[in-house]
């Protein structure tokens, strides 16, 4: 994996991987730089490291379920393009804090989103910020194979989302496998997917890191495949993500698979409660070091959430 990262009043975090920086006395900028990911043939799983500029960011003046109103703003169009939202809301503060909604539609001072805001506080902070795309990550990619390299993106209800390369013959890069309409899909703030090649490869995850926490929803009966989502190489402790929180103790798995493409599994962890997470096959206390970019799949018997700390805060 090739970082680069740039950042204004900016010391210490990603010592790795800083390859510029400077500094202000007064003003910080957002980290900036890019991850280039290289994947084996076969079946590999990788996550999105940098999140796109946020168009806006401050606090509503008003809310209601559904709706974020900010009197003063000028939106322009946010909702949904094919289908797809194009846009997310996160807010930033209050209970809700670091929950994610799709923007399904906008007007210039409102957005309504997907989900539902009534537990929010009454002018909440958030942020709307474009989504990641399956196209954007993989527009400048090496190694694709038209007709035969596929992703995989799963969904809540448990179905998944398969998009065929097809370079050539797509605006997007990539179709629908059975009618071979044009396709995208979104990768959402921590979302991990697959990637089956024919042959080895590479692609780039760039913009701005993630400076808060992130909500990450986990669905019973469907595969999770979440990620830290961060470009750092540094490695945390499993026991110190914070997933615990959310999960059943003896029920719920996280499982760590093998990037050679193979994605054959290489650990599996219990929730135990009190005592952390465990080894599902010998109870052994996990000693897991999870890298910024390294997708875990987590089987949970009751729908729930992750809370995934910010990947660095200024």
């Amino acid at each position: 994996m090739t970082n680069s990262i740039k950042k204004l009043s900016f010391s210490g975090l990603f010592l790795g991987l800083l390859v510029s920086m400077a500094h202000s006395q007064s003003v910080s900028t957002p980290v900036v730089g890019f991850n280039k990911f290289n994947f084996a043939a076969g079946n590999t799983a990788f996550t999105a490291t940098f999140a796109k500029p946020p168009v806006f960011t401050g606090v509503a003046t008003s809310k209601s379920s559904t709706l974020l109103t900010v009197s003063t703003a000028s939106f322009a169009t946010l909702g949904l393009v094919a289908g797809l939202p194009t846009h997310y809301v996160k807010i930033t503060s209050g209970p809700l804090n670091g929950f994610v909604f799709d923007v399904v539609s906008n007007t210039g001072t409102t957005i309504t989103v997907d989900g539902d805001l009534s537990t929010a506080e009454a002018t909440p902070s958030f942020i709307v910020r474009p989504h990641v795309m399956v196209s954007d990550l993989f527009s400048s990619s090496a190694g694709l194979t038209d007709g035969l390299d596929t992703i995989t993106v799963f969904n809540p209800d448990g179905t998944s989302s398969i998009l065929l390369r097809a370079a050539a013959d797509s605006s997007s890069g990539w179709v629908n496998p059975i009618d071979e309409s044009v396709a995208n899909a979104v990768i959402y703030p921590g979302q991990g997917f697959y990637i089956t090649a024919a042959t080895s490869g590479s692609f780039t995850s760039s913009g701005q890191v993630e400076t808060t926490q992130t909500v990450v929803p986990l669905y019973a009966g469907a595969i999770n495949l979440v990620s830290r989502a961060s470009p750092s190489g540094s490695g945390v402790q499993l026991g110190s993500l914070g997933l615990g929180s959310g999960l059943s103790p003896a029920l719920d798995t996280v499982e760590f698979v093998s990037n050679d493409g193979s994605l054959l599994s290489t650990a599996v962890y219990l929730w135990a409660g009190a005592d952390g997470f465990v080894n599902a096959v010998d109870e052994s206390p996990a000693n897991q070091n999870v890298s910024g970019g390294e997708v875990m799949n987590i089987t949970v018997a009751n729908s729930t959430f992750w809370v995934a700390p910010a990947p660095y805060t200024p």
